[in-house]
């Protein structure tokens, strides 16, 4: 009630006018105008160049109030102290309240003092660090639909170019098998055997195994015999080699560069070497220089053929085989052993291959020879 009287009789006192306010304004040219501000503005003149100069009026705003100092606190004085030094029980006793904790804190947030025996709290308990967020999946569906994307695409580019593959390869077949054989039968053996490799590559691409193809196989395998034969003759071959070796040499003789791996086709009759082997002895005895040369090979497919040609006592056989080593010469009279490469040679199965080495046989040996070329192409 008190309260409501005194702010009722406030309202009919006169308030306090505000003190005088002084300004004092620069003028443009230099000079300086004093005064004292009023409630409204003013427009004094300079007293040197009589220029109005614009003043502002008086605030009519309180001042603010300044904000007064909190009062320190002295510490308590503990009488059983000594001068100059506190007690660690004052300070334990004046130490304002620990904050409470969490219940998980809790446990170890006092201490025993070890001077005093008071608990007293314990430095905060550092923050767990916060838990790193999971990766993201390898294996996303966004990702997945993509790598399939690639694999359908990579399977019809893949597709479409073994199909343009297929293609080639069936137009390539006929028009390089022609050419070979024309190529043959000219006697151009390097040509032959270029293009019919085309018509095999084709086949082998077409993966056909019918008669047609496996004439092209055949033709192609010739011509390529035809093309790396030996440069020359199997006498002049042999002596050259003799001539290579010394007296009581052990390793084999050493053969011409062009002479390695050369093939030789000979039609011969055969002599198996020893029961129950697939080695064989050509009967063909050659003198060089005063030395006999065996010629032998060993050859599963050779021996198959003898077996069969089994007749007569000596079979006849047609084929083609690499050139392989030469033993030196050894024992009394002096004999050598020429090997040829087994795993080289094949049966020779077409007659216009066998007339383009420059074979010419007897009119009554043509029939003979066709006959035994058809056999052999049976046991291929």
């Amino acid at each position: 009630m008190a309260g409501w009287l005194s702010r009722t009789a406030s309202l009919f006192q006169k308030k306090p006018q505000p003190l005088p306010e002084p300004f004092e304004v620069e003028c443009d040219c230099g000079a300086r105008v004093a005064g004292q501000r009023m409630a409204s503005f003013q427009k004094p003149l300079c007293s040197v160049c009589e220029h109005p100069v614009f003043v502002l009026p008086a605030n009519v705003y309180p001042q603010p109030v300044a904000r007064s100092k909190p009062k320190s606190v002295a510490p308590k004085s503990n009488p059983g102290a000594k001068s100059g030094r506190t007690s660690v029980n004052s300070v334990v006793d004046d130490a304002p309240a620990p904050l409470p904790t969490s219940s998980r804190s809790s446990k170890n947030a006092a201490v025993k003092n070890s001077a005093t025996g008071r608990r007293v709290d314990s430095p905060p308990q550092p923050e767990p660090f916060l838990r790193t967020e999971p990766r993201a999946p390898l294996f996303t569906p966004l990702r997945l639909i993509s790598v399939a994307i690639v694999f359908v695409s990579g399977l019809t580019l893949a597709g479409l170019w073994y199909r343009h593959q297929f293609e080639v390869a069936k137009a390539t077949a006929s028009i390089a098998a022609d050419t070979g054989m024309t190529a043959l039968q000219k006697g151009d053996f390097a040509q032959a055997a270029i293009e019919l490799k085309k018509a095999q590559q084709a086949v082998d691409l077409l993966n056909r195994k019918d008669p047609a193809a496996n004439t092209i196989r055949r033709r192609s395998r010739e011509a390529t015999t035809l093309a790396n034969l030996a440069s020359s003759s199997l006498t002049d071959f042999l002596e050259s080699t003799i001539s290579t070796g010394k007296a009581g040499q052990a390793e084999p003789l050493r053969m011409a560069s062009l002479d390695k791996d050369a093939w030789v086709i000979f039609d011969t009759n055969v002599i198996p070497v020893a029961e129950g082997t697939t080695r064989l002895l050509l009967d063909a005895p050659i003198e060089v220089k005063g030395v006999a040369v065996r010629i032998e090979i060993k050859s599963a497919a050779l021996s198959r053929a003898a077996r069969v040609e089994s007749s007569t006592e000596n079979p006849r056989l047609i084929f083609a085989a690499q050139l392989d080593q030469m033993s030196p010469p050894r024992g009394d009279p002096p004999t050598s052993v020429l090997e040829l490469n087994g795993e080289s040679a094949f049966l020779w199965t077409s007659y216009d291959s066998y007339l383009a080495m420059g074979y010419k046989p007897l009119e009554t040996e043509k029939a003979q020879i066709q006959a035994l070329l058809d056999r052999q192409l049976l046991l291929e």
